[in-house]
Protein backbone atom coordinates (compact mmCIF):
# COMPACT_ATOMS: atom_id res chain seq x y z
CA UNK A 1 0.00 0.00 0.00
CA UNK A 2 1.25 3.57 -1.06
CA UNK A 3 1.37 5.76 1.89
CA UNK A 4 0.34 9.21 0.91
CA UNK A 5 -1.70 13.10 2.10
CA UNK A 6 -5.43 12.63 1.23
CA UNK A 7 -6.28 14.79 -1.62
CA UNK A 8 -9.52 16.73 -1.92
CA UNK A 9 -9.45 16.12 -5.35
CA UNK A 10 -8.79 12.71 -5.68
CA UNK A 11 -10.52 10.33 -7.69
CA UNK A 12 -11.30 7.24 -5.95
CA UNK A 13 -12.29 4.42 -8.18
CA UNK A 14 -12.79 0.66 -6.61
CA UNK A 15 -11.90 -2.52 -8.19
CA UNK A 16 -13.75 -5.52 -7.04
CA UNK A 17 -12.69 -8.55 -8.22
CA UNK A 18 -14.33 -12.07 -7.38
CA UNK A 19 -11.91 -14.83 -8.85
CA UNK A 20 -13.47 -17.74 -10.80
CA UNK A 21 -17.07 -16.35 -10.49
CA UNK A 22 -18.73 -19.09 -12.28
CA UNK A 23 -16.73 -21.56 -10.37
CA UNK A 24 -17.33 -20.02 -6.74
CA UNK A 25 -21.01 -19.75 -7.44
CA UNK A 26 -20.67 -23.17 -8.20
CA UNK A 27 -18.66 -24.41 -4.98
CA UNK A 28 -21.32 -21.97 -2.67
CA UNK A 29 -24.21 -24.22 -4.56
CA UNK A 30 -22.25 -27.87 -3.81
CA UNK A 31 -19.77 -27.02 -1.01
CA UNK A 32 -18.30 -30.62 -1.64
CA UNK A 33 -16.96 -29.29 -5.07
CA UNK A 34 -14.12 -26.92 -3.31
CA UNK A 35 -12.05 -30.13 -2.79
CA UNK A 36 -11.84 -31.12 -6.45
CA UNK A 37 -10.52 -29.44 -9.54
CA UNK A 38 -13.61 -27.83 -11.15
CA UNK A 39 -13.95 -27.39 -14.59
CA UNK A 40 -17.20 -25.39 -16.26
CA UNK A 41 -17.37 -26.79 -19.87
CA UNK A 42 -20.75 -27.79 -22.19
CA UNK A 43 -21.23 -31.53 -22.98
CA UNK A 44 -19.33 -33.06 -25.85
CA UNK A 45 -16.08 -33.84 -27.67
CA UNK A 46 -15.58 -30.04 -28.89
CA UNK A 47 -16.11 -28.68 -25.86
CA UNK A 48 -13.81 -25.53 -24.74
CA UNK A 49 -13.07 -24.64 -20.61
CA UNK A 50 -15.01 -21.71 -20.14
CA UNK A 51 -14.11 -21.40 -16.09
CA UNK A 52 -12.57 -23.32 -13.79
CA UNK A 53 -11.78 -23.12 -9.71
CA UNK A 54 -8.16 -22.51 -7.72
CA UNK A 55 -7.27 -25.92 -7.65
CA UNK A 56 -7.50 -26.64 -11.57
CA UNK A 57 -6.09 -23.55 -12.28
CA UNK A 58 -3.27 -24.72 -10.03
CA UNK A 59 -3.01 -27.89 -11.85
CA UNK A 60 -2.40 -25.70 -15.32
CA UNK A 61 -6.06 -25.80 -16.37
CA UNK A 62 -7.07 -22.55 -17.87
CA UNK A 63 -10.01 -20.91 -19.71
CA UNK A 64 -9.84 -21.00 -23.37
CA UNK A 65 -8.06 -24.68 -23.22
CA UNK A 66 -10.26 -27.59 -24.78
CA UNK A 67 -11.67 -30.05 -22.62
CA UNK A 68 -10.06 -32.97 -23.81
CA UNK A 69 -6.18 -31.17 -23.19
CA UNK A 70 -7.50 -30.11 -20.08
CA UNK A 71 -8.34 -34.11 -18.88
CA UNK A 72 -4.80 -34.65 -20.27
CA UNK A 73 -3.54 -32.45 -17.86
CA UNK A 74 -5.42 -33.19 -14.81
CA UNK A 75 -7.30 -36.14 -15.44
CA UNK A 76 -9.10 -35.66 -11.92
CA UNK A 77 -11.27 -32.90 -12.88
CA UNK A 78 -14.58 -32.71 -12.18
CA UNK A 79 -16.67 -31.10 -15.25
CA UNK A 80 -20.09 -29.24 -14.81
CA UNK A 81 -21.84 -27.57 -17.54
CA UNK A 82 -22.07 -23.56 -17.05
CA UNK A 83 -25.29 -22.51 -15.19
CA UNK A 84 -25.14 -18.72 -17.09
CA UNK A 85 -28.79 -17.79 -15.78
CA UNK A 86 -27.34 -18.09 -12.33
CA UNK A 87 -24.18 -16.50 -13.28
CA UNK A 88 -26.67 -13.41 -15.03
CA UNK A 89 -28.47 -13.20 -12.09
CA UNK A 90 -26.17 -13.14 -9.35
CA UNK A 91 -24.01 -10.79 -11.16
CA UNK A 92 -27.68 -8.09 -12.04
CA UNK A 93 -27.90 -8.89 -8.09
CA UNK A 94 -24.19 -7.71 -7.04
CA UNK A 95 -24.71 -4.57 -9.09
CA UNK A 96 -28.25 -3.47 -7.44
CA UNK A 97 -26.05 -4.04 -4.61
CA UNK A 98 -23.25 -1.71 -4.96
CA UNK A 99 -25.45 0.74 -6.44
CA UNK A 100 -26.25 1.63 -3.05
CA UNK A 101 -22.69 3.18 -2.36
CA UNK A 102 -22.45 4.92 -6.02
CA UNK A 103 -24.85 5.98 -8.92
CA UNK A 104 -21.46 5.23 -10.97
CA UNK A 105 -21.61 1.44 -10.77
CA UNK A 106 -19.87 -0.61 -14.03
CA UNK A 107 -19.94 -4.51 -14.47
CA UNK A 108 -19.68 -5.39 -18.08
CA UNK A 109 -17.98 -8.83 -17.11
CA UNK A 110 -19.23 -11.04 -14.18
CA UNK A 111 -16.89 -10.70 -11.47
CA UNK A 112 -15.19 -7.72 -12.41
CA UNK A 113 -16.70 -3.91 -11.27
CA UNK A 114 -15.95 -0.66 -11.43
CA UNK A 115 -17.40 1.50 -8.55
CA UNK A 116 -16.71 5.47 -8.78
CA UNK A 117 -16.57 6.76 -5.23
CA UNK A 118 -15.61 10.37 -5.81
CA UNK A 119 -17.66 12.85 -3.88
CA UNK A 120 -19.02 10.27 -1.31
CA UNK A 121 -16.73 10.73 2.08
CA UNK A 122 -19.40 12.33 3.73
CA UNK A 123 -21.96 9.68 3.03
CA UNK A 124 -19.60 6.47 3.68
CA UNK A 125 -16.03 7.91 4.81
CA UNK A 126 -12.56 7.51 3.10
CA UNK A 127 -12.57 5.65 0.27
CA UNK A 128 -10.90 2.24 1.54
CA UNK A 129 -13.33 2.21 4.70
CA UNK A 130 -15.85 2.37 2.32
CA UNK A 131 -14.26 -0.10 -0.26
CA UNK A 132 -13.72 -2.80 2.17
CA UNK A 133 -17.53 -2.33 4.12
CA UNK A 134 -18.48 -3.65 0.15
CA UNK A 135 -16.28 -6.59 0.45
CA UNK A 136 -17.40 -7.00 3.84
CA UNK A 137 -21.01 -6.80 2.51
CA UNK A 138 -20.41 -8.99 -0.59
CA UNK A 139 -18.72 -12.02 1.71
CA UNK A 140 -22.37 -11.81 4.26
CA UNK A 141 -24.87 -11.76 1.82
CA UNK A 142 -23.12 -13.76 -1.10
CA UNK A 143 -20.45 -15.32 -0.01
CA UNK A 144 -18.04 -14.53 -2.06
CA UNK A 145 -14.44 -13.51 -1.47
CA UNK A 146 -13.12 -10.61 -3.80
CA UNK A 147 -9.90 -8.58 -4.49
CA UNK A 148 -10.24 -5.29 -3.67
CA UNK A 149 -8.09 -2.27 -5.69
CA UNK A 150 -8.75 1.16 -4.80
CA UNK A 151 -7.01 4.34 -6.98
CA UNK A 152 -7.35 7.26 -9.25
CA UNK A 153 -8.21 5.27 -12.00
CA UNK A 154 -10.09 2.37 -13.48
CA UNK A 155 -6.59 0.62 -14.44
CA UNK A 156 -4.47 1.08 -11.73
CA UNK A 157 -7.27 -0.19 -9.52
CA UNK A 158 -7.63 -3.66 -11.56
CA UNK A 159 -3.88 -3.60 -11.37
CA UNK A 160 -4.12 -3.47 -7.35
CA UNK A 161 -6.81 -5.59 -7.03
CA UNK A 162 -4.74 -8.27 -9.24
CA UNK A 163 -2.27 -7.78 -6.88
CA UNK A 164 -3.14 -9.01 -3.59
CA UNK A 165 -5.51 -12.31 -2.34
CA UNK A 166 -9.20 -12.40 -2.41
CA UNK A 167 -10.55 -10.60 0.96
CA UNK A 168 -7.39 -8.16 0.89
CA UNK A 169 -6.91 -4.71 -0.43
CA UNK A 170 -4.99 -2.55 -2.26
CA UNK A 171 -4.62 1.27 -2.20
CA UNK A 172 -2.65 3.24 -4.66
CA UNK A 173 -2.96 6.83 -3.86
CA UNK A 174 -2.66 9.62 -6.37
CA UNK A 175 1.28 10.26 -7.43
CA UNK A 176 2.49 6.89 -6.68
CA UNK A 177 1.01 4.73 -9.84
CA UNK A 178 3.90 4.99 -11.40
CA UNK A 179 6.29 3.88 -8.98
CA UNK A 180 3.16 1.15 -8.52
CA UNK A 181 3.77 -0.12 -11.74
CA UNK A 182 7.38 0.22 -12.21
CA UNK A 183 8.48 -3.29 -10.61
CA UNK A 184 5.30 -5.08 -11.81
CA UNK A 185 5.69 -7.97 -14.79
CA UNK A 186 4.21 -6.49 -18.55
CA UNK A 187 1.36 -9.17 -17.54
CA UNK A 188 0.16 -7.00 -15.47
CA UNK A 189 -1.22 -4.66 -17.58
CA UNK A 190 -4.75 -5.28 -19.35
CA UNK A 191 -4.42 -6.31 -22.52
CA UNK A 192 -0.83 -8.01 -22.41
CA UNK A 193 -0.85 -11.21 -23.26
CA UNK A 194 1.58 -14.12 -23.31
CA UNK A 195 2.05 -13.26 -27.14
CA UNK A 196 2.82 -9.51 -26.25
CA UNK A 197 4.98 -10.58 -23.36
CA UNK A 198 7.06 -12.57 -25.81
CA UNK A 199 7.54 -9.81 -28.43
CA UNK A 200 8.64 -7.45 -25.71
CA UNK A 201 10.92 -9.73 -23.93
CA UNK A 202 12.97 -10.31 -27.57
CA UNK A 203 13.62 -6.37 -26.46
CA UNK A 204 15.14 -7.17 -23.03
CA UNK A 205 11.58 -5.59 -21.32
CA UNK A 206 10.10 -8.03 -18.65
CA UNK A 207 9.12 -5.31 -16.32
CA UNK A 208 6.25 -2.16 -16.88
CA UNK A 209 9.01 0.60 -15.59
CA UNK A 210 11.10 -0.52 -18.79
CA UNK A 211 8.16 -0.13 -21.16
CA UNK A 212 6.99 2.92 -19.43
CA UNK A 213 10.88 4.53 -20.19
CA UNK A 214 10.86 3.80 -23.68
CA UNK A 215 9.95 6.69 -25.99
CA UNK A 216 7.29 7.26 -28.32
CA UNK A 217 8.98 6.68 -31.32
CA UNK A 218 10.92 3.97 -30.16
CA UNK A 219 7.75 1.64 -29.70
CA UNK A 220 5.64 2.59 -32.34
CA UNK A 221 8.63 1.48 -34.75
CA UNK A 222 7.79 -1.83 -33.57
CA UNK A 223 4.04 -2.17 -32.71
CA UNK A 224 2.80 0.64 -34.59
CA UNK A 225 -0.51 2.46 -33.01
CA UNK A 226 -0.96 -0.56 -30.51
CA UNK A 227 2.79 0.49 -28.85
CA UNK A 228 1.53 4.09 -27.99
CA UNK A 229 -1.66 2.36 -26.63
CA UNK A 230 1.04 -0.12 -24.72
CA UNK A 231 3.28 2.96 -23.68
CA UNK A 232 0.10 5.21 -21.99
CA UNK A 233 -1.32 1.96 -19.58
CA UNK A 234 2.52 1.69 -18.93
CA UNK A 235 2.84 4.73 -17.02
CA UNK A 236 -0.68 4.83 -16.02
CA UNK A 237 -2.61 7.14 -17.83
CA UNK A 238 -6.23 5.92 -18.07
CA UNK A 239 -8.86 8.68 -18.53
CA UNK A 240 -12.01 6.53 -19.20
CA UNK A 241 -14.73 7.07 -16.77
CA UNK A 242 -17.23 4.61 -14.15
CA UNK A 243 -20.19 4.05 -16.91
CA UNK A 244 -23.10 2.46 -15.10
CA UNK A 245 -24.58 -0.38 -16.42
CA UNK A 246 -27.28 -0.28 -19.08
CA UNK A 247 -29.03 -2.96 -21.03
CA UNK A 248 -28.94 -2.81 -24.22
CA UNK A 249 -32.06 -4.16 -26.21
CA UNK A 250 -29.67 -6.85 -28.97
CA UNK A 251 -30.79 -9.49 -31.32
CA UNK A 252 -28.27 -12.39 -32.06
CA UNK A 253 -28.26 -15.64 -34.41
CA UNK A 254 -25.84 -18.26 -33.49
CA UNK A 255 -24.31 -21.07 -34.93
CA UNK A 256 -22.29 -24.02 -33.48
CA UNK A 257 -21.03 -25.54 -36.16
CA UNK A 258 -21.31 -29.77 -35.79
CA UNK A 259 -17.56 -30.06 -37.21
CA UNK A 260 -14.50 -27.60 -37.34
CA UNK A 261 -15.57 -26.12 -41.08
CA UNK A 262 -12.22 -24.17 -43.19
CA UNK A 263 -14.52 -24.24 -46.55
CA UNK A 264 -15.19 -20.93 -47.19
CA UNK A 265 -18.29 -21.30 -49.05
CA UNK A 266 -19.81 -23.53 -46.58
CA UNK A 267 -19.34 -20.21 -44.35
CA UNK A 268 -20.31 -18.08 -46.23
CA UNK A 269 -24.02 -20.07 -46.52
CA UNK A 270 -24.21 -20.91 -42.63
CA UNK A 271 -23.14 -16.50 -42.47
CA UNK A 272 -26.74 -16.04 -44.79
CA UNK A 273 -28.61 -18.45 -42.94
CA UNK A 274 -27.94 -16.55 -40.04
CA UNK A 275 -28.68 -13.20 -41.54
CA UNK A 276 -31.63 -14.47 -42.84
CA UNK A 277 -32.57 -15.30 -39.75
CA UNK A 278 -31.91 -11.71 -38.03
CA UNK A 279 -34.31 -10.39 -40.99
CA UNK A 280 -36.87 -12.53 -40.35
CA UNK A 281 -37.17 -11.58 -36.64
CA UNK A 282 -36.18 -7.90 -36.94
CA UNK A 283 -39.22 -7.59 -39.72
CA UNK A 284 -41.70 -9.14 -37.23
CA UNK A 285 -40.82 -6.72 -34.71
CA UNK A 286 -40.58 -3.74 -37.04
CA UNK A 287 -37.02 -2.48 -36.52
CA UNK A 288 -33.92 -1.69 -38.21
CA UNK A 289 -30.92 -1.90 -36.62
CA UNK A 290 -28.06 0.83 -36.47
CA UNK A 291 -25.28 -1.12 -35.66
CA UNK A 292 -24.48 -5.19 -36.29
CA UNK A 293 -21.46 -6.96 -34.78
CA UNK A 294 -20.17 -10.12 -36.41
CA UNK A 295 -18.41 -12.99 -34.09
CA UNK A 296 -16.20 -15.98 -35.57
CA UNK A 297 -14.73 -18.25 -32.65
CA UNK A 298 -12.10 -20.86 -34.38
CA UNK A 299 -11.70 -24.15 -33.36
CA UNK A 300 -8.37 -23.10 -31.77
CA UNK A 301 -10.13 -20.89 -29.15
CA UNK A 302 -9.37 -17.57 -30.40
CA UNK A 303 -12.85 -15.76 -30.64
CA UNK A 304 -12.82 -12.64 -33.45
CA UNK A 305 -15.03 -9.66 -33.14
CA UNK A 306 -15.65 -7.00 -35.36
CA UNK A 307 -18.60 -4.46 -35.13
CA UNK A 308 -19.55 -1.64 -37.83
CA UNK A 309 -22.37 0.65 -38.81
CA UNK A 310 -25.69 -0.74 -40.50
CA UNK A 311 -27.05 1.20 -43.69
CA UNK A 312 -30.60 1.87 -42.91
CA UNK A 313 -32.00 1.13 -47.09
CA UNK A 314 -30.20 -2.65 -45.87
CA UNK A 315 -32.56 -3.83 -43.23
CA UNK A 316 -35.74 -4.63 -44.97
CA UNK A 317 -34.10 -7.20 -47.60
CA UNK A 318 -31.87 -9.84 -46.49
CA UNK A 319 -29.59 -9.87 -49.33
CA UNK A 320 -28.89 -6.51 -48.85
CA UNK A 321 -28.47 -7.06 -45.35
CA UNK A 322 -25.33 -9.70 -46.61
CA UNK A 323 -24.36 -7.30 -48.72
CA UNK A 324 -23.79 -4.99 -45.46
CA UNK A 325 -21.94 -8.26 -43.33
CA UNK A 326 -19.71 -9.54 -46.13
CA UNK A 327 -17.14 -7.08 -46.08
CA UNK A 328 -16.26 -7.67 -41.87
CA UNK A 329 -16.81 -11.56 -42.60
CA UNK A 330 -13.68 -11.59 -45.08
CA UNK A 331 -11.65 -9.44 -42.69
CA UNK A 332 -12.60 -11.74 -40.01
CA UNK A 333 -11.81 -14.95 -42.10
CA UNK A 334 -8.08 -14.34 -42.83
CA UNK A 335 -7.07 -16.57 -40.41
CA UNK A 336 -6.38 -20.34 -41.92
CA UNK A 337 -7.78 -22.05 -38.98
CA UNK A 338 -11.11 -24.07 -39.11
CA UNK A 339 -14.28 -22.17 -37.74
CA UNK A 340 -16.38 -23.69 -34.89
CA UNK A 341 -19.21 -21.06 -33.97
CA UNK A 342 -20.27 -17.85 -36.28
CA UNK A 343 -22.90 -15.30 -34.64
CA UNK A 344 -24.50 -11.96 -36.12
CA UNK A 345 -25.36 -9.87 -33.51
CA UNK A 346 -28.01 -6.65 -34.14
CA UNK A 347 -28.01 -3.89 -31.90
CA UNK A 348 -28.83 0.24 -31.72
CA UNK A 349 -32.88 -0.31 -33.06
CA UNK A 350 -35.56 2.46 -34.24
CA UNK A 351 -38.80 2.50 -35.76
CA UNK A 352 -38.54 2.37 -39.96
CA UNK A 353 -38.31 5.43 -41.88
CA UNK A 354 -37.19 5.81 -45.12
CA UNK A 355 -37.05 9.08 -47.33
CA UNK A 356 -38.34 9.05 -50.72
CA UNK A 357 -35.06 9.64 -52.70
CA UNK A 358 -34.83 12.56 -55.35
CA UNK A 359 -33.44 10.22 -58.11
CA UNK A 360 -33.89 6.85 -58.35
CA UNK A 361 -30.34 5.80 -58.79
CA UNK A 362 -30.15 6.94 -55.49
CA UNK A 363 -33.01 3.92 -53.89
CA UNK A 364 -30.14 1.19 -53.50
CA UNK A 365 -32.24 -1.58 -52.21
CA UNK A 366 -34.99 -1.57 -55.00
CA UNK A 367 -38.30 -1.75 -55.21
CA UNK A 368 -38.13 -5.27 -56.64
CA UNK A 369 -36.42 -6.25 -53.90
CA UNK A 370 -38.35 -4.85 -51.14
CA UNK A 371 -41.42 -7.08 -53.43
CA UNK A 372 -39.37 -10.03 -53.40
CA UNK A 373 -38.54 -10.34 -49.76
CA UNK A 374 -42.24 -9.42 -48.60
CA UNK A 375 -43.65 -12.21 -51.36
CA UNK A 376 -40.53 -14.35 -49.68
CA UNK A 377 -42.11 -13.75 -46.32
CA UNK A 378 -45.39 -14.91 -47.18
CA UNK A 379 -44.81 -17.76 -48.22
CA UNK A 380 -42.56 -18.22 -45.09
CA UNK A 381 -45.73 -17.04 -42.92
CA UNK A 382 -48.49 -19.55 -44.22
CA UNK A 383 -46.25 -23.11 -44.67
CA UNK A 384 -43.34 -22.10 -42.33
CA UNK A 385 -39.85 -20.47 -41.84
CA UNK A 386 -37.53 -22.85 -43.40
CA UNK A 387 -40.35 -23.83 -46.65
CA UNK A 388 -38.23 -21.25 -48.83
CA UNK A 389 -35.30 -19.72 -49.26
CA UNK A 390 -32.24 -18.00 -51.09
CA UNK A 391 -29.60 -19.98 -53.00
CA UNK A 392 -26.99 -17.96 -51.04
CA UNK A 393 -28.18 -19.99 -48.29
CA UNK A 394 -27.62 -23.66 -49.63
CA UNK A 395 -24.48 -25.38 -48.54
CA UNK A 396 -24.18 -27.11 -51.27
CA UNK A 397 -24.39 -24.63 -53.90
CA UNK A 398 -21.52 -22.24 -55.49
CA UNK A 399 -20.61 -19.59 -53.65
CA UNK A 400 -19.72 -16.28 -55.56
CA UNK A 401 -18.78 -12.50 -53.83
CA UNK A 402 -21.87 -10.13 -53.52
CA UNK A 403 -20.26 -7.86 -56.36
CA UNK A 404 -20.69 -10.98 -58.67
CA UNK A 405 -24.69 -11.46 -58.15
CA UNK A 406 -27.98 -9.62 -58.52
CA UNK A 407 -31.31 -10.64 -56.49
Amino acid sequence: MENGKKSDTMRYIVHLNIPDFGAALEERRRGELKKRPLVLAEPGPRAVVQGVNGIARREGVHEGMSLGQARRICRRILTIPPDLRLYGEEHRHIVEDLGRFSPLVEGTLPGRYFIDLTGTERLWGFGPDAACRMERDLTEKKGLHARIGIASNKLISQVAADCVPPGDLSCIFQGAETSFLAPLPVTHLPGVGAKTAVRLSDFNIQQIGQLAALSAEAISGVFGNTGLRLLKIARGIDPAPVLPFRKVPRLAAVHNLRRDEIDRERLEAILFRLVEEGGWNLRCSNRYPGRFALEIRHADGMTVRLQNRMPPESANVDWWLFRAIYPVFLKLLRRRVAVRRIAVEFSEFSMPFRQIPLFPWENIASQDDRELQSALDGIRQRFGRHIISWGRASIDGPARSPEDESS
